[in-house]
């Protein structure tokens, strides 16, 4: 067994200290347990600075200085490894949610918006944090820093952005153009000048930032990405058409309550109760197109019926979520409509004698395209996961169908 000898002891300890141990405690620490490999296993025909240099890389991977970085992480980040695995986690939650939301979205089924919500929150307000921090630790030049800083921080901004568009929520243009001016004006410009300077890094960081760049122009095209205006104009054109003939039947039944002369006190009740009736109805109607403009609008005033159809054509989730319970059951306001659109008909049929009421059919219906002819509520066929424009449009046809009934009440 080899025996060291104070100035060998010595040479040892000075090493670690040129080698960027710092900390006194980790010196003798490393001291002893290379003293201790030497003892044990230096052979008698080696020499002692040759074996030592043999057995130093058992320490480290590519410099010494890794166990002082290592340990100063522990000191001063004591619950570094949790927040690494609360960071893995995380990111797995909100990848899988974010995945099945949008596989939701597009199939349309219940549960993709809280999906969403879910797997961006978490990866906005959970993931992107922690590893901005842990990230931080591990980088020295403050320039490092602040590319890791501005890049979690524009992830942050661009995941929000995203779940405020695709819910329809406002504030998303405002977010997604912030996101891309720190990405143009901060990111880009502190990344590029930073690594283009080091040899050993300049052509990656300038494929990089020509593909950064490219992307960021790729997602400022999505700005005002929206259904083409020939869509567009075809959805606001019919609902305004529709909208239009029932103002014009409104107001000639209007002109008919006034041009109507009668002798039969029974006929003139029975005109004014339909005329109560069949207003009653049609604002039921009105309310509930009111209430979705409001929850769209986020209860400030509307844009004009142009802009709000061009914003919204293709929207599912507004009418969805005003009208129907998260277990799709028709919420308070739809069930009193269908149930004051079947005491209208009783009023047709006692007073009028109107027992074709076609037009205001609320039996349930069989499921359009559905192979296993599957049979759905009046309330589902025309208003459940049903895009904006039509919803609208089928609002207002029920109302122009209560005014044509009402005509042929008054001939």
């Amino acid at each position: 067994m080899f025996v060291l000898n104070d100035q060998q002891v010595s040479f040892i300890l000075n090493d670690i200290r040129r080698n960027g141990i710092e900390l006194e405690e980790l010196q003798l620490n490393l001291l002893d347990h290379i003293c201790c490999v030497i003892e044990n296993e230096m052979p008698p025909e080696k020499s002692f600075e040759e074996f030592y240099r043999s057995i130093l890389p058992r320490f480290f991977r590519h410099e010494l200085r890794e166990i002082q970085e290592e340990t100063d992480l522990l000191l001063t980040f004591k619950h570094y490894y949790a927040m690494k695995k609360v960071m893995i986690i995380s990111g797995t939650i909100s990848a899988t949610a974010f995945v099945l939301g949008s596989f939701f979205k597009v199939m349309h089924w219940p549960g993709a918006s809280m999906l969403l919500v879910l797997g961006i929150t978490i990866i906005s307000f959970v993931f992107l944090p922690l590893l901005f921090v842990l990230k931080a630790k591990e980088v020295n030049a403050t320039r490092n820093k602040m590319i890791v800083g501005l890049g979690s921080f524009f992830g942050m901004i661009m995941s929000l952005a995203i779940l405020f568009k695709v819910m329809h929520w406002p504030g998303a243009t405002i977010m997604w153009l912030t996101a891309l001016g720190i990405l143009f004006f901060l990111f880009l410009p502190i990344y590029f000048f930073t690594g283009v300077r080091n040899p050993d890094t300049k052509v990656n960081t300038m494929v990089s930032s020509i593909l950064i760049l490219v992307a960021g122009a790729m997602m400022f095209m999505l700005i005002n990405l929206r259904p083409s205006h020939s869509i567009e104009y075809a959805n606001f054109s019919a609902n305004q058409h529709i909208s239009q003939v029932y103002k014009y039947a409104t107001e000639q039944n209007n002109q008919k309550y006034l041009n109507l002369i009668s002798d039969s006190s029974n006929v003139k009740s029975n005109s004014e109760l339909l005329k109560t009736s069949s207003n009653d109805l049609c604002n039921k109607v009105e309310l509930i197109k009111s209430q979705i403009v409001a929850f769209v609008t986020d209860g400030n005033n509307p844009e004009s019926e142009e802009e709000l159809m061009r914003d919204l054509t293709g929207n599912y989730d507004a009418p969805t979520n005003v009208l129907f319970e998260k277990n799709s059951d028709p919420k308070a306001a739809l069930k009193e409509l269908k149930s004051a659109i079947g005491d209208f008909k009783i009023l047709l049929k006692e007073s009028f004698s109107k027992n074709d009421t076609i037009l205001l059919n609320t039996n349930d219906v069989h499921k359009f395209g559905d192979p296993y002819d599957v049979v759905i509520s009046w309330e589902k066929a025309n208003y459940y996961q049903v895009p904006f424009e039509n919803v609208m449009r089928n609002l207002t046809q029920l109302q122009l169908d209560i005014r044509i009934i009402e005509a042929s009440c008054l001939k």
